[in-house]
């Protein structure tokens, strides 16, 4: 048996924060029923655009990352009649998922009061930039700009590029793990309870999660600088450096690590000599801490160097671009990425599955991220709604 199997998860989300924490649900057996706009489908599906063959599918680079699994209806929210379909929907249903900015849900009907009415054991998990409440809680919100107000962007970049967000959206990732994480909880809870839940959850709350090392060293008088990939102590051997091919990421977190380094690029007498033996040394001889380092450093390849520092102990990895992470043997090897097939032209499409496996447990999507409104009559079937029924819905563009 799956974790989720058995659990509907009723999903209003769009985008990738929502989505991506429903997928995570769907990857262990959840039954995530995508509610989408009529026509148009989820605005991430305009996101991160792929082949005219694959946009005319609706399918973007988003889409496909965050929505294998699932089943979509589409239902327009603000037609007066969608509001008897979403409450059988709900009615027994075990999760709903929404992303709209706070308040959204509400104004219709169909927050977190209105829908526990009708179920109460119901758990309901509203996703936002900065939460339902606060003097931001109205404001619109994307991973740059929570980047920009969770302090990564402050240590972010280099005294030369300034202030720089993250190249992949980590803030809208990482809520969505966190979103998945209270939904476990919640569910965990109410086999205990029998109670529903309301899960508030901030990006801008996750955005400082992740960057709490940082800001917790402030209240302390400790104010990082920008050192793009230099780590945090300033260590000129802890950083990125050009290799014979390629980047190689150098990163020995203490001392007895660093001291490792000189053997192993073949010179050991660095080791001792009194310009590069401590911190200090090396930070006010750093032009010839990183000459010295670096000309050892080019004359082998990134991939080769690894394996060197590797067999030391010392943290070290070649900077793979994004082709190669794909074809990585270790990601390989962990099953990170399976297939399914494109129900317009059969095609492969990838998908990530969990970044964890579980004793006894097969994770993964057994179908592909859904056409618009494909699942629209097999659900409301589900629900009771009748052949004719049906039709009168899509008569009235409920559907």
């Amino acid at each position: 048996m799956r974790t989720f199997e058995g659990v509907r998860v009723i999903d209003f989300t769009q985008a990738i924060a929502g989505p991506f924490a429903t997928y995570q649900l769907a990857l262990m057996g959840a039954d995530v029923v995508k509610i989408e706009q009529p026509g148009i489908g989820d605005q991430g599906r305009q996101m991160y655009p792929l082949d005219d063959g694959l946009q005319a599918a609706k399918y973007s680079a988003i889409y496909l990352s965050a929505n294998a699994g699932k089943r979509s209806m589409t239902l327009d929210l603000k037609h007066p009649d969608a509001k008897e379909v979403i409450h059988r929907l709900v009615k027994d249903a075990d999760v709903v998922v929404e992303n709209f900015k706070a308040g959204t849900m509400d104004r219709m009907g169909y927050g977190w009061d209105g829908l526990r009415a009708v179920n109460p054991k119901l758990i309901y998990c509203a996703v936002t930039g900065f939460g339902q409440t606060g003097p931001r809680s109205q404001s619109a919100a994307y991973d740059p700009t929570v980047q920009a107000l969770s302090g990564m962007m402050a240590v972010n970049g280099t005294a030369a590029t300034g202030p720089m967000r993250v190249g992949a959206i980590v803030v809208d990732m990482a809520a969505a793990l966190t979103g998945a994480f209270a939904i476990a909880g919640a569910l965990f809870k109410r086999e205990r309870t029998g109670e529903g839940a309301m899960i508030d959850l901030s990006m801008q709350d996750v955005g400082a999660s992740l960057t709490s090392p940082n800001l917790l060293q402030t209240v302390f008088g400790f104010e990082p600088a920008l050192m793009g990939s230099r780590s945090l102590s300033g260590n000129p051997v802890a950083d990125t450096h050009p290799t014979k091919d390629g980047v190689l990421l150098l990163m020995p977190a203490i001392e007895a690590q660093t001291a490792k380094v000189w053997g192993v690029i073949g010179r050991p007498e660095l080791g001792e000599d009194s310009r590069f033996s401590t911190l200090e040394a090396r930070l006010e001889h750093e032009a010839e801490c990183l000459q010295a380092l670096r000309a050892a450093l080019s004359e082998d390849t990134a991939a080769n160097w690894e394996k060197r520092f590797a067999a030391a102990a010392v943290p070290a990895a070649e900077v793979l671009q994004l082709p190669d992470v794909l074809s990585d043997p270790q990601l390989a090897h962990r099953q990170l990425f399976g297939e399914t097939l494109s129900p317009t032209d059969g095609r492969p499409l990838p998908y990530t599955n969990t970044p964890f496996k579980v004793s006894g447990e097969e994770t993964g999507a057994g179908v592909p991220p859904p056409l618009v409104g494909a699942d629209t009559e097999t659900v409301l079937a589900e629900i009771g709604y009748t052949v004719a029924e049906v039709e009168s819905l899509r008569d009235r563009a409920v559907i």
